[in-house]
């Protein structure tokens, strides 16, 4: 693998799907430089068990929210974008794709892709890394860790990089496309990775572009709870297949919080086993999913991966209840774009759960992350192809000097597990005016521990910090409840003030 060049016609910061996506399109134009900090390529939604292409239940789950353009463009475009990529599998030879495109009955005019027997999400992947390593332009570097936009004249012309060594890089480039994931290290239980910091989010707010929707954060239901094991997600689908949720003394209670009972939307579900864990009293509270009235050769034969890691865990879900609890999964808001996946500042791009587009408005359709990843990422490489027809290609950039980075800061796990612990007890699932200037006082009271980074971790804990705030400045503006964002104070819809998108620039928050 060669090292890092001084200069390249494009940057692809993160190598989930939107990322692999994008540098797939650019490819044809220039030289691609794949970023991803860890060894491998992999996505927060991996594990993600079908795409639904679905205008109403999408707008419908936006809850007001999505701009009807950006889901249109969605469902238009996502069916050549899947069929492309089923077509791409079939060239993988023996190991070919399992992706299967076809007509679901049980939701009107729509289709559905899925990978059965797998993840939907992975085999997307798997697709997808294997056309990037098809093609010489694209020059995939891991562990390396991008810290800054390089601007010039209000346009970004680069970035700042820390590398795999520890030493700081800069990389000259016409165009920088942000698909770093989402934000869901800001709580303490999520179901991503440790890697997933808002790095894109941090990166674009101080070259100074524009963030939308960021008090919009989803958090999954049901993920398994067990001690010192990363949360793995249970997928709603369990319960849309019968499953039962039921508290500590073994009670079913989703019928007192809503008429669907277990097949109420996933964020209600997800406020109502908050509540019944609260009321428990339990040290170390949980309640649990349970799918033992179900037909067990059904349920083993429809979610393989689930039923294989709860074994793992000595948990057989098809004989046992299943210990869970809600946790941070996906960032709706990030950095505002257009449908050209363009920010507010020239030259920087962003795609996937970084990028605010407007299609899932204030709550997502499970399965659109990956379609948005796929259509999106490719919509921002042909944006950036045209930029560089339009601009001069950049010149190749003096490296700085490069200088050990010092000791690993002192501190560093305590400070992210503080902002963590913040985050997940004050600007959480369910949220208050009092938590919210809670939030914001004890975030600002450690900037002076974040207002200097220099190592990787550093960095990281800073670009959470930066995005813990405006998580809550913008929940705290939003005085009403819709969607993912739940106030306890302002429990119902405001339309006439706040049926617009949150958009932050600065020190300045307005809804439009």
């Amino acid at each position: 693998m060669k090292g890092l060049p001084a200069e390249t016609d494009f940057v692809v910061i993160g190598a989930g799907v939107a990322g692999l996506r994008a540098a797939i399109e650019l490819a044809v134009a220039g030289r691609v430089l794949l970023l991803t900090k860890n060894g491998e390529m992999t996505s927060t939604l991996s594990d993600e068990e079908e795409v639904i292409l679905h205008l109403k239940d999408t707008l419908i789950a936006g809850d007001g929210l999505c701009r009807p353009e950006a889901v249109k463009t969605l469902v238009d475009e996502g069916p050549e974008h899947i069929e492309e990529l089923i077509s791409w599998g079939k060239q993988l030879g023996r190991n070919g794709t399992k992706l299967v495109f076809e007509t679901e009955a049980s939701y009107s005019h729509s289709h559905v892709l899925r990978a059965p027997g797998d993840s939907t999400g992975a085999e997307i992947l798997r697709v997808l890394q294997a056309q990037v390593h098809t093609r010489k332009n694209i020059s995939v570097q891991e562990f390396e860790f991008a810290t800054e936009l390089l601007t010039e004249n209000q346009r970004v012309t680069g970035i700042s990089l820390i590398d795999k060594k520890g030493l700081p890089e800069e990389v000259a480039c016409s165009a920088v496309l942000l698909a770093t994931g989402g934000m869901g290290q800001l709580y303490r239980n999520t179901t991503n990775a440790e890697a997933v910091t808002g790095d894109g989010v941090g990166m674009a707010v101080r070259a100074g572009a524009e963030v939308s929707d960021m008090e919009f954060i989803q958090f999954h239901p049901t993920v398994l709870y067990a001690k010192k094991t990363p949360r793995f997600l249970l997928s709603e689908a369990l319960r849309r297949e019968g499953g039962y949720l039921r508290n500590i003394e073994l009670d079913r209670f989703m019928g007192k919080y809503h008429p669907l009972a277990e097949q109420a939307p996933g964020d209600v579900v997800a406020r109502a086993i908050m509540h019944e864990m609260e009321v428990s009293r339990a040290k170390d509270p949980f309640v649990y999913l349970d799918l033992t009235h179900l037909n067990a050769a059904r349920v083993q034969k429809r979610f393989p991966s689930i039923y294989a890691t709860c074994m793992k865990h000595n948990i057989d879900i098809t004989e046992d209840v299943i210990p869970v609890r809600p946790a941070a999964h996906f960032s709706i808001g990030g950095v505002r774009t257009d449908l050209e996946s363009r920010t507010s500042l020239a030259g920087l791009y962003a795609a996937g759960e970084t990028a605010s587009t407007g299609v899932h408005g204030a709550n997502r359709l499970a399965g659109n992350a990956l379609l948005e990843g796929l259509v999106y990422g490719a919509r921002a490489g042909k944006a950036m192809r045209e930029e560089l027809k339009q601009t001069h290609r950049v010149a190749s950039a003096e490296r700085k000097a490069a200088s050990q980075n010092g000791p690993v800061d002192a501190g560093i796990e305590e400070l992210i597990g503080q902002i963590q612990d913040i985050l997940w007890k004050h600007a959480g699932i369910v949220r208050s005016s009092t938590g919210m200037r809670d939030t914001i006082r004890m975030l600002e009271d450690l900037w002076p521990r974040v207002a200097h980074p220099r190592t990787r971790r550093s960095y990281e804990a800073a670009n959470l910090h930066l995005a813990g705030l405006l998580v809550a400045r913008s929940a705290l503006a939003r005085e009403e409840s819709r969607g993912a964002h739940y106030r306890t104070d302002y429990p119902g819809h405001d339309d006439k003030r706040f049926l617009k998108h949150s958009v932050v620039e600065g020190e300045s928050l307005r809804f439009l």
